[in-house]
Formats: structure tokens, sequence, C-alpha cells
């Protein structure tokens, strides 16, 4: 029997948190509504496979019993954002009947709209268009039934499909020009995934860390420009850099249906953003990031690796 069940476990956070909880020699079911996409990802027969929609209620409760812990990794497209409540809810439930523990993890988002930087968990939680209530109600669903919040800056990294700073680097490994979001010079922090799953198996095991919010870190400020001047470092090549603003970004989503929907965050993407995670710190002691230096070169050779078996 697993000692841990992934929920959205074919997503990147979920992929990275199953070797790593692997590693640790832990007991993991991975759990996707696809059962060729958990068989893509995880061909290992150690992990336990189940393919099960957390949007079917009795789906959910199938998928978490007998695991005394659960990772809920979900991370629904752009155009099914309205369904995070319903499977919060659900799992919620799940873990009520079955008597599990639960870790969400998730974004930055249901604090915004952005009132200071550095975030911590103290910011309001209030306003904000839908995306952000919407990652907000499911927060609180998982919360009243005990479950520990993990609040992710964006992150970036192998496996991962796209992200305001993974899509740029894709842009770059493909000899392209990388669109950024916002100034240049503006300054936001961003995590490795692999670093944030490591903090996320390390949460685990400290029974203070259920029922609470939890702030990760980042790897400190980081500029669209700085980025440039890694991945061409990285790549022997020079790397263009094209900054979108507001309005840049609004004319492109007329022909987008994704970055339309993206559009009502984007207010706060143009803002510089940094991580106050001295709560987290008080809980495990000092947390060593990897340096974006690193964490761009894997996230380049990975892209490339892939773009090669292609």
């Amino acid at each position: 029997m697993a000692d841990v069940a992934i929920l959205g476990a074919t997503g990147p956070t979920g992929i990275h948190l199953a070797n790593i909880l692997r590693r640790q020699k832990v007991a993991v079911r991975v759990v996707s509504r696809s059962a060729a996409n958990l068989q893509r990802a995880f061909g290992d027969p150690a992990f336990e496979k189940v393919a099960a929609d957390a949007l079917d209620a009795d789906a959910a409760i199938r998928a978490v019993g007998g695991c005394p812990l659960v990772y809920d990794c979900l991370g629904l497209p752009a155009d099914q954002m309205h369904l995070h409540p319903v499977a919060a809810g659900n799992i919620a439930n799940a873990v009520r009947a079955t008597g599990a523990r639960c870790i969400h993890v998730s974004s930055y988002w249901a604090y915004l709209p952005l009132r200071r930087s550095p975030l911590n968990e103290a910011h309001p939680r209030s306003g904000g268009p839908d995306w952000v209530r919407w990652r907000r109600e499911a927060e609180d669903a998982l919360r009243d039934a005990g479950a520990a919040i993990l609040h992710l800056p964006d992150f970036y990294g192998p496996d991962v499909h796209t992200s305001t700073l993974q899509n740029p680097l894709a842009e770059a490994a493909a000899g392209k020009t990388m669109n950024w979001i916002g100034a240049a010079d503006t300054a936001r922090e961003y995590v490795l995934v692999s670093d944030a799953m490591e903090i996320a198996a390390r949460i685990r095991s400290r029974d203070d860390t259920f029922g609470n919010d939890w702030i990760l870190p980042g790897s400190g400020p980081l500029t669209g420009a700085r980025v440039a001047e890694i991945a061409g470092r990285h790549l022997g090549r020079p790397v263009k850099l094209r900054a979108a603003g507001a309005f840049m970004l609004r004319l492109v989503s007329l022909f987008s249906t994704d970055l339309r929907g993206f559009m009502q965050v984007v207010p706060d993407y143009i803002k510089p953003i940094a991580y106050d995670s001295s709560r987290l710190e008080g809980l495990l002691g000092k947390v060593e990031m990897t340096s974006y230096e690193t964490g761009i070169a894997r996230t380049l050779d990975a892209i490339l690796a892939a773009a090669a078996k292609r």
C-alpha cells in the first residue's frame, strides 16, 4: 500500500515530487485522469498508478483511499480554471472520508492583487479577478479540511510546459527572440520546480505544517535582461529580448485564447515581486535555492534534449 498519493501527478510539480519521494524510498501512488500519461511519465513499476479524475467525487475517494498523506498538485488549463474549487471540494471530502492528511501545492495568486512586496502570509487575500478567486476558493476548501497550503512563486525547469519564465527560455533555445512580460529591468522572483518540490517533500514530516499557509522562496530577483544574458552565455550566442507591456499584450491577446484569459493577472505580472519565506524557514531552517545560472542552464539543456527527440 502506498504511503503517499499524488493527484495531478503527470504535471511538472507532480513528476518532480514523485521522483523525489521515490529516491527517499517512499511508496508513491501517482494519480491522473489519463492512464496513458501515467505510463509515459512513470515507467518504473515501483510507482502505483491510478487513473482517476478529481472532478468526480467518487473517483477522488478511490484515488486517495488507503494513503495517509495526499498531495494535491492539480493544475488545470486556462479553459478549466473555474473547476479548481470543484476539484478541491472533492479532494477535501475525500481526505475527510479517509482520514488522510493533505498538502496542496498552489501558487501565490490567492494573494493578488499585490499590495506590497515582499509577499508573506499576512498579505490580504481578497479581491482580484476570476482566476484569482477560483484559486482562493480551492485553497480555502482544502485548508478547512486541515490541508497545508504551499504558495509557490512562478516556477520553471525541466518538465515544465508553460510559465512566464519557461516560455521565454523555450524561445531562446529555439533561436528565437524571447518575449518577456513587462519591462526588461523589472525584477521578479522565480523558483526551480525541483527546489519547490524538495520543500514540499520535507514539509510533510512536520505536524505543525497542516492547516496553515506557507510562502515558498524564490531564488532572488531576476530581470528579463539578466535571463537573456544567462541564456546567451549558456547557449554560446546572443539572445534577443522583446519586452511587452500591458498594451502590447492586450493586442496580441486578440489572437490568443490562452493569453486572453491570462490578461486578467497581467497588471500584477508587470510589477516587481519578492517572497518573504521567513515563516517557512522558521519551520524548516535555512532553505538553499538553486541559482538562476544553474537552473536556467538545466532548463535549456532539458528543452534542447526534448526537441532533439522529436
